[in-house]
């Protein structure tokens, strides 16, 4: 089967936001136990991300020049009860308030950009068993409840408010016109670079966590850095872009989140030893946490070298690593120890019979001419999108989406995707979502243009055009 265009994710105000907790790892993750302190009521939850909120966001230019998050506003709701939480207080927001402000509410743990009292805002739909069940992160790069929540408001502001506005980083913009925007990884996975890219991570947080020995690691790292881009090329191209993109977003979010676990908030030393407390060794295998990680400790490094690069990553190409490793020459040759080899390995065989359940059957299905193929426009994503990362495959080169969560509301109807597989396609300049159905199977109908979908994970109605191209048939929602 042809399709119609190729894919490339995007990058900038960003359609479509995979948090990093999203991702898929191949470390252990067990679920939090109530005990660490999750919240034990809604309003619980509202109040510590409020207190959270009033500690922080009066000092974000700090963190980030231009990042003045002292006037935000942040909606949280779990889907009955709304509030609006800023660094004075917290009010309720009726349903009749958001519908007249024109904010829907998102699917659950799910988040949306909106304005709210005429200031920048996001509203965040909790989950309901408010973290008690959230799988702990061994990197120490999410935080539990309620700082999950509060970080999550945090890094998904600093994108469209910081990133994009008043106008898009040049730095962004132009790794964006070189085609340096790719966050696919090829599947079937593979360990060699995955290795690497630990590695940059763990000698940048040996750096930070031993400043007497901060030369030899940050040597260390710029060895394991040019041997990922040499041995790695394919896995290195398009990266600086995302690198850049998510390392500066993950790094305020942490910043920010360390600030409210602090005596003192303002003082810069004490949020870097806490950061440097609770940032653990990465023995994972994920391309799609590397960005969030590398550029974090990077720019924490840099904080205590008293680097300050910030607004040349706003206007130049560049990368907080490239920045910090700058005259910095790579050591001899290392090795990988051996419990990140072994785990890396490990976790990249487990990770390929797991994605092999959704990628395999969708590559297929989106082959054979006995399905058709929905063509739903990025621009009718509403919220956020989550999912387990971005892959491509030889056989069929586009971005690959596994269980993506996400719903889609065009103009001719309404569809939820939960725990679907969904590819990306640019056709003409216009990006599309892919899903293949069989109309007439598995809950899927299409009566004139009319396609109503109830069951394989979708919910929902739509007015379709169809049409035939190389033998496939595609709908597309209009």
């Amino acid at each position: 089967m042809r399709m119609p265009g190729q894919l490339r994710p995007r990058i900038g105000l960003a359609l479509v936001a995979l948090v990093a907790a999203g991702c898929t790892t191949t470390q252990a993750a067990e679920p939090q136990d109530a005990s660490t302190g999750a919240p034990r009521s809604f309003d619980e939850l509202v109040d510590r991300v409020q207190k959270d909120v009033a500690t922080a966001w009066p000092h974000t230019g700090q963190v980030w020049p231009g990042a003045d998050f002292a006037g935000h506003n942040l909606l949280l709701t779990d889907g009955t009860d709304t509030f609006a939480v800023d660094t004075h207080g917290k009010t309720t927001v009726s349903a009749e308030d958001l519908e007249k402000a024109k904010i829907d509410i998102p699917a659950e743990d799910a988040f949306d950009v909106v304005t709210w009292d005429d200031k920048p805002s996001l509203i965040i739909h909790v989950p309901k068993d408010l973290g008690r069940g959230q799988k702990s992160d061994p990197t120490g790069l999410t935080a539990p409840q309620p700082g999950y929540t509060f970080a999550l408001a945090g890094h998904e502001q600093f994108h469209p408010y910081v990133q994009n506005e008043p106008r898009q980083w040049p730095s962004l913009k132009t790794l964006n016109e070189q085609d340096e925007g790719d966050r696919t990884e090829m599947y079937p996975l593979k360990s060699g670079p995955r290795v690497d890219r630990a590695m940059v991570y763990n000698s940048l947080l040996s750096a930070l966590t031993s400043p007497d020995e901060r030369d030899q690691h940050l040597s260390e790292a710029a060895w394991w850095n040019a041997e990922w881009r040499k041995d790695y090329p394919d896995d290195a191209k398009g990266q600086d872009a995302t690198d850049l993109l998510e390392g500066t977003a993950k790094y305020f979010e942490q910043y920010t989140l360390a600030m409210t676990e602090v005596d003192k908030p303002t003082d810069a030393a004490q949020v870097r030893d806490r950061l440097a407390t609770t940032l653990k060794p990465m023995a994972v295998a994920s391309k799609g946490i590397e960005p969030y990680a590398i550029g974090t400790v990077a720019l924490l490094n840099a904080d205590a070298q008293g680097k300050d690069f910030k607004k040349k990553l706003t206007t130049e190409p560049t990368t907080p690593l490239a920045e910090l490793l700058k005259g910095v020459a790579p050591s001899d040759a290392q090795k990988a120890p051996d419990n990140v080899q072994e785990g890396i390995d490990k976790g990249v065989k487990s990770t390929n019979a797991e994605l092999a359940k959704s990628i395999d059957p969708f590559v297929k299905n989106v082959q054979d001419a006995g399905h058709s193929v929905l063509m739903l426009p990025v621009e009718s994503v509403s919220g956020s999108m989550g999912g387990k990362g971005f892959y491509t495959t030889e056989e069929l080169p586009v971005t690959i989406t596994p269980e993506a969560k996400v719903t889609f509301k065009p103009a001719g109807g309404r569809l939820r995707a939960e725990n679907v597989t969904v590819g990306e396609i640019d056709q003409d300049g216009k990006g599309y979502f892919a899903i293949p159905i069989k109309p007439g199977e598995g809950g899927a109908e299409l009566k004139g243009s009319r396609l109503t979908l109830h069951g394989g994970g979708l919910d929902g109605s739509l007015t379709v055009k169809a049409t035939t191209d190389g033998g496939q048939n595609f709908l597309y929602a209009q």
